[in-house]
C-alpha cells in the first residue's frame, strides 16, 4: 500500500544550499524513499545544481518573484494537483497562499501536512510584507491542513499562532527533527587543526549556520563578542558556513583583535562536515529570537559527542537539557555566553559527562529511523482516513 502514495514535499530550498528546513525535507524525502514511498520534492530553481545525488525526484521551479526564503510559485496548482499528500516545509512565503487554495479546491482528495519550522521574524520594509501574510495567507494555510507538525509543543506554545494551537490541539503532532548516523565521535582531524592554525591544546568552540541576511538571527555577533570578553588566547572560535553577513562578522573579529583566535571556514560541503563537528570541544547556537525553533546543529554536534551552549529559547530548550548535554544562556548577553564558555573551558569531567549523555539522547530520540517511523504512521493514518 505505501507504493501507492505519491507524496509531494514542498520547501524554500535543498542541500547543497545550507540551511536546516532544506536539510530537514532532504532527509525526510530520502528516507521515505528508502521504505518504497513515490516522492518529489518541489522547491523554487537554485544556482547549484540541488537535483544531484537525491534518491528521490525533484523539480526545481522558476519562482516569478523571490524575497529572501519567499517565492512565489504558482506553478505549483498545476504540479500537485494528482498527489495523494502535500507536505509542505513552512515557511514559504509566496507560495503558501497557492498550496492552501489547492487544498480548497481539492478537498479531501489530497492531504495538507505543514510542518510549522519556525515563526517568521522579518525586518525593515519586508515587516510590511510579513503582516500582511499573517493577515491572510498563514490562517486560511493553518485552517485548511489536515495535520501541523511541530517540532516540540514547548515552540508552538509560545509561537506566533499559540492562540490557534490552542483552539485546534488535536490537528498539531510533536515530531522532531532528526541526524544522519554518519554524524558520529571522530578523533580531531591533524589536518584540519593545521589549516586553521590550531594546536592539540586549544579548546574550539564551534558555530556551524548560515551566515546570510536570512539567517539573521543565529547570533553570531554575540559569539565574537563573547570570545573577547573571555580574553584567553587558549580558547578559539571555528565558525562555519557562509553568506553576505560573513564579511560583516569578519570585521567585528578584527576590530576587537580577535584575528588568531576566530577562524572562518565559508561553506563547506556536506561530506566533510562531520569532520568539523569533531574538531571542536563543544557547539555554541547563540540564536537571539524565536526565528530558532529547534537548531538542527544542536543534534548533529550532540552525535559527535560534542556538548552544546545555545540560547534560552522556546523549543531550542527543548533540545538542551541543561545541566545534562549542555547549557542555556540568556538570549544576546555576550557575558553569560563567556562564563558559560569558560565553565566547560575549566571543567573538562563535565564536558565529558556531558558528551556521554549527547550520545544517550541522540540515540533515543533523534535518530532518523526514529522519525521517520513516526511520519510514515502519520502518512498511513490519513491515507486510510482518505479510503474510508
Amino acid at each position: 500500500m505505501e507504493n501507492k502514495l505519491k507524496i509531494a514535499q514542498v520547501v524554500c530550498h535543498l542541500p547543497p544550499d545550507a540551511g536546516g528546513i532544506g536539510m530537514v525535507a532532504h532527509s525526510y524525502a530520502d528516507q521515505l524513499t528508502e521504505r518504497g514511498y513515490d516522492v518529489t520534492v518541489f522547491v523554487p530553481r537554485s544556482k547549484k545544481d540541488i537535483s544531484a545525488n537525491k534518491s528521490y525526484a525533484v523539480v526545481a521551479l522558476f519562482p516569478w518573484f523571490k524575497i529572501g526564503l519567499g517565492a512565489f510559485l504558482p506553478q505549483l496548482l498545476y504540479w500537485l494537483w494528482n498527489f495523494d499528500i502535500v507536505h509542505l516545509h513552512y515557511p514559504l512565503l509566496g507560495s503558501t497562499f497557492i498550496v492552501a487554495l489547492l487544498k480548497k479546491i481539492r478537498g479531501d482528495k489530497l492531504k495538507l501536512i505543514i510542518t510549522y519550522h519556525m515563526d517568521v521574524n522579518l525586518s525593515g520594509w519586508r515587516k510590511i510584507y510579513e503582516s500582511i501574510f499573517k493577515k491572510f495567507s498563514l490562517p486560511f494555510l493553518l485552517r485548511v491542513a489536515d495535520k501541523i507538525i511541530v517540532s516540540s509543543e514547548d515552540y508552538i506554545e509560545n509561537s506566533h499562532i499559540q492562540s490557534y494551537y490552542f483552539a485546534n490541539i488535536k490537528k498539531f503532532v510533536e515530531i522532531p527533527f532528526g541526524v544522519p548516523r554518519f554524524y558520529k565521535p571522530m578523533p580531531k582531524d591533524p589536518e584540519l587543526l593545521k589549516k586553521y592554525g590550531f594546536s592539540s591544546e586549544d579548546i574550539i568552540i564551534l558555530f556551524v549556520g548560515g551566515l546570510d541576511i536570512a539567517h539573521y538571527f543565529k547570533g553570531v555577533n554575540y559569539l565574537i563578542k563573547a570570545i573577547s570578553i573571555i580574553n584567553n588566547s587558549r580558547i578559539k572560535a571555528l565558525i562555519v558556513g557562509a553568506g553576505n553577513l560573513q564579511k560583516e562578522y569578519q570585521r567585528l573579529a578584527r576590530e576587537l583583535g580577535l584575528e588568531n583566535q576566530i577562524q572562518f571556514t565559508g561553506y563547506v560541503d556536506k561530506e566533510l562536515i562531520v569532520q568539523y563537528y569533531n574538531l571542536g570541544d563543544f557547539l555554541v547556537l547563540p540564536s537571539i529570537n524565536s526565528s530558532e525553533a529547534f537548531g538542527i546543529v544542536l543534534i548533529e554536534a550532540m552525535a559527535c559527542g560534542k556538548p552544546v551552549i545555545a540560547s534560552n529559547l522556546k523549543g531550542v530548550r527543548a533540545v538542551v537539557d541543561s545541566g545534562v548535554n549542555g547549557l542555556l544562556i540568556e538570549p544576546k548577553n555576550s557575558r553569560d555566553l563567556a562564563e558559560k564558555i569558560n565553565y566547560l573551558c575549566a571543567n573538562p569531567d563535565v564536558v565529558q559527562k556531558f558528551s556521554e549523555e549527547c550520545l544517550k539522547t541522540v540515540e533515543k530520540k533523534y535518530r532518523w529511523s526514529v522519525i521517520t517511523e513516526k511520519l510514515a504512521a502519520l502518512y498511513q493514518s490519513l491515507y486510510h482516513n482518505q479510503l474510508t
